[in-house]
């Protein structure tokens, strides 16, 4: 899976827009994928913090635990 194919996914399972970033950044309480230099990041965004951050060494691999993370939480649908 790739940041494209998430982003289908996502949006077929009514998740919000704002409950997530797939281009890094720290928007206000949000699930974000980052891509740094050889190594993708994913982690909770709370006031600039980046909480649970865990790193991968593929798009894939991110991704899949950033789905996971989004569809076990209820708050992140509409």
């Amino acid at each position: 899976m790739n940041r494209q194919q998430l982003q289908a996914t996502l949006r077929e399972e009514n998740v919000r827009d704002d409950a997530y970033s797939l281009n890094g950044g720290h928007m206000p309480e949000a699930y974000t994928l980052s891509q740094r230099d050889d190594r993708w990041v994913v982690y909770y965004s709370e006031r600039s913090l980046e909480s649970g951050k865990r790193e991968f060494a593929t798009e894939s691999e991110a991704c899949q635990k950033l789905l996971n993370q989004i569809r076990n939480d209820p708050t992140t649908r509409h």
